[in-house]
């Protein structure tokens, strides 16, 4: 293990560890981090982190580099340049020729410490400079490539091994790094070799977008910034540089196609067309929450009311990038688990499957896992989950029963049974045995005793979740399973009632609840009241992804795989069981779960907030406005979970939520916030507005009916069965549809087609 790699007395610069001639990647690693350097794993050449920029401006902790060891993800090592390695810069010569002009014109600088590289023709030469300069290349120069690599940057370090080669990046020079006070001149060189190109190889584009950008200024001269760090000219106003996305270009764009405007922020290549500045900010490592944000911040204008925006484009409430679920890498456990369940439920949404996945996770941790959040609450990573499709067609309850298969076999003393009463949900959750607990057979009651022991910690299912819904406002058995179901979502330490069997006591609650339904179905058993008080938006709403296609038919029929039971049960043994107290239990102690990205997720809950205002020229749907107010818990949770499976392949006493947990976390709930708008428009397609739809139809037919006279409203809406102000709004909407004229029959309130009113 690393712990044992750490030796008194550790290294305290890079030609100290080399001269130790360490060949262990592992080892390496901690000792370029412990001499200063910023270190990412590398695969082949390339980082094998998706958020390995992350690491451009921030050095991994020695906890980052046991979990990347123990995660095997460190079979090359890259050494980042720039400010977060003390102002390190790399020269990369790659051509004898290259290396052997520069230490001749720079004989002093070439006494520092020098790497072969693995191509076996190229040498990377380490200097700290106390002004960095920009990065800079020279390529297919007659000598060779040259490149002076500084922020940003970074290089593969010995011992890493060439993916082509095979050779491994070994020291030639095992000298202290040189520091020097500028690389001036040394720039000024390799400027020198660059081509010269006709001033007249590029154009502004002929039609460029309004003047009035509303990008944020100090944005758009942080991104020219970086672009004058490439080679490029400056042509009045626009500043013409190959191209960001050179893999687009068959040449990788060596004759510059792509312009920016240091006026609008307006980026533009012949080859991709338009590049908005969003996307320049993603491929130069620009985050624009360091510089103000995208948009410029607008003038205020003070009212009588209020002060608010002048002018503020409406924010777009759904992400255009998001990359699809298929595309976002999962842990082992969970990704073998939605293959397996997307094969066997080919009809099904692999929404579905994933989020099934993640909600047994959540099940086997129970309430043992939490994590202390800045604003002074505990969460747990419970769940509370809705698969909403159109019946028949997309088979959602396949989900739910792959699931079911997979806990019976691993955990079945962690699914509660449907509760037929608040009261009888109440003593469940409480631990108290059912009251044929001597009838029923051994296995039953050996089941009912493990699952007092997790007796308020456990997971529901239920099909056709909408009837529990609709009973829920009902003043029958079922009243008063609302508030319950809403409070334990939020894991109380402790709750009690006194129901007809007596006192009944709930300690340390985590609750899970995975339920299917159809739009239709949700659409005639939850109110607007639902969306408001909290009961829905506890829900994650989802819904089949955008590209759902079906996939091919098994011939036979795959159980659940060995190793997803096994995982299963492996997670939930791992953590703290609970305690036998007499004849009673004490629940499972909870570990604390160390994060690393509380920044992240509150610049996540703020983003979300933002597009609350309801300033805005189209406000979001105030049904929305909920699920947006807890997204943010909801991806915390998942990270959680995410945490939980990568701290399975560890010793630590804890997990940790790494910055790529919480990656991997948003962009998740991102699609779960997109499953959302999805829903609530599915809903006013086919639920409530298809509903007024039909009553606006036969509210028409009555009246046409009536004859040229009309009809009185009472008279009508008897008829149809509907309510006087259902039938009152209705009627007044068609007034201003233009459909129907407002008259009078017998001195009451009535209606007639506008050709036909009486007195005319």
């Amino acid at each position: 293990m690393m712990d044992s790699q750490i030796a008194p007395g550790a290294m305290t610069s890079a030609s100290q560890m080399q001269t130790s001639t360490i060949t262990d990647t592992d080892q390496a690693a901690l000792a370029y981090h412990q001499a200063g350097l910023c270190v990412i794993p590398l695969n082949g050449k390339r980082p094998a982190l998706k958020a390995w920029k992350l690491y451009q401006t921030k050095q991994p902790s020695e906890d980052d580099l046991r979990r990347w060891q123990n995660k095997k993800l460190l079979k090359n090592i890259g050494v980042v340049c720039g400010a977060v390695s003390d102002n390190l810069v790399v020269l990369d010569f790659d051509g004898l020729g290259a290396y052997a002009a520069f230490a001749t014109v720079f004989p002093n600088l070439a006494q520092s410490y020098t790497v072969a590289t693995g191509s076996g023709k190229g040498k990377h030469v380490y200097l700290y400079a106390d002004t960095l300069p920009p990065t800079t290349r020279a390529l297919d120069t007659p000598i060779g490539h040259i490149e002076l690599r500084a922020e940003g940057c970074y290089v593969a370090a010995p011992p890493s091994r060439h993916p082509i080669t095979g050779k491994t990046y070994e020291v030639e020079k095992a000298l202290d790094i040189l520091r020097v006070p500028d690389l001036g001149e040394l720039v000024a060189w390799i400027e020198a070799f660059k081509p010269r190109q006709p001033d007249e190889g590029w154009q502004p584009p002929k039609h460029l977008p309004p003047t009035n950008s509303t990008i944020n200024p100090e944005l758009v001269g942080a991104i020219a910034e970086r672009l004058r760090q490439f080679r490029h000219k400056e042509r009045g106003e626009w500043i013409n540089c190959s191209c960001v996305y050179p893999e687009r270009h068959s040449n990788g764009d060596k004759h510059p196609s792509f312009g920016f405007s240091t006026a609008t922020g307006y980026g533009y290549c012949y080859r991709c067309g338009t590049i908005l500045a969003k996307d320049l900010c993603e491929r130069l490592s620009i985050d624009p929450r360091e510089h103000g944000g995208l948009i410029k911040k607008p003038e205020m204008v003070l009212s009588i009311d209020h002060a608010r925006p002048a002018s503020q484009p409406p924010p777009s409430p759904l992400p255009n990038n998001l990359p699809p679920l298929s595309g976002i890498a999962l842990p082992d456990w969970l990704s073998q688990y939605t293959a397996w369940a997307s094969k066997v439920g080919n009809q099904t949404p692999v929404a579905f499957h994933q989020a099934a996945g993640i909600w047994l996770l959540a099940v086997a941790i129970a309430r043992r896992l939490y994590v202390e959040a800045p604003w002074g609450v505990k969460l747990y990573s419970n769940l509370y989950m809705m698969l909403v499709a159109d019946t028949t067609f997309y088979r959602k309850t396949t989900a739910y029963k792959l699931a079911e298969s997979a806990i019976r076999q691993a955990i079945p003393h962690m699914l509660m049974p449907t509760p037929g009463s608040p009261e009888r949900f109440q003593d469940m959750l409480a631990g108290r045995l059912p009251t044929n607990y001597k009838e029923l057979t051994y296995q039953q009651q050996e089941l009912l005793s493990r699952a007092r022991s997790f007796a308020a910690q456990r997971g529901l299912f239920k099909d056709e979740v909408a009837g529990l819904f609709g009973a829920f406002s009902r003043r029958d058995y079922m009243y008063g399973m609302k508030d319950l179901i809403m409070e334990l979502y939020d894991c109380p330490d402790y709750s009690d009632k006194d129901t007809q069997t007596g006192l009944t006591i709930v300690k340390d609650a985590a609750l899970s609840i995975l339920g299917v339904t159809t739009p239709a179905g949700l659409a005639t058993a939850v109110t607007d009241a639902d969306w408001q008080n909290g009961l829905l938006p506890r829900f994650l709403l989802l819904t089949p992804e955008p590209d759902y296609a079906e996939r091919p038919a098994l011939k036979a029929h795959e159980p659940v795989p060995k190793a997803v039971v096994a995982g299963l049960k492996a997670l939930y043994e791992r953590l703290p069981m609970p305690q036998q107290s007499g004849d009673d239990w004490e629940p499972p102690a909870a570990l604390q779960v160390e994060t690393h990205c509380w920044d992240e997720v509150q610049a996540y809950s703020n983003r979300l907030r933002r597009l609350c205002d309801p300033h805005h020229e189209t406000p979001l749907d105030d049904r929305l406005k909920g699920v947006y107010g807890r997204m943010h818990v909801q991806a915390v949770k998942l990270s959680m979970i995410l945490a939980a499976l990568d701290w399975m392949k560890s010793d630590t006493p804890a997990p940790t939520i790494t910055p790529e947990n919480w990656q991997t976390a948003e962009l998740v709930a991102e699609h779960w916030r997109m499953s959302a708008h999805h829903l609530l428009d599915h809903l006013d397609r086919s639920g409530s507005a298809r509903q007024e739809f039909r009553a606006q139809d036969k509210l028409l037919e009555a009246f046409r009916k009536a004859g040229p006279g009309g009809a009185s409203l009472r008279g009508v809406y008897r008829r149809l069965n509907l309510k006087a102000k259902d039938a009152r709004q209705i009627a007044q909407d068609l007034v201003k549809a233009g459909l129907l004229v407002e008259t009078i029959i017998d001195g009451a309130e009535g209606y007639a087609q506008p050709s036909r009113v009486v007195g005319d």
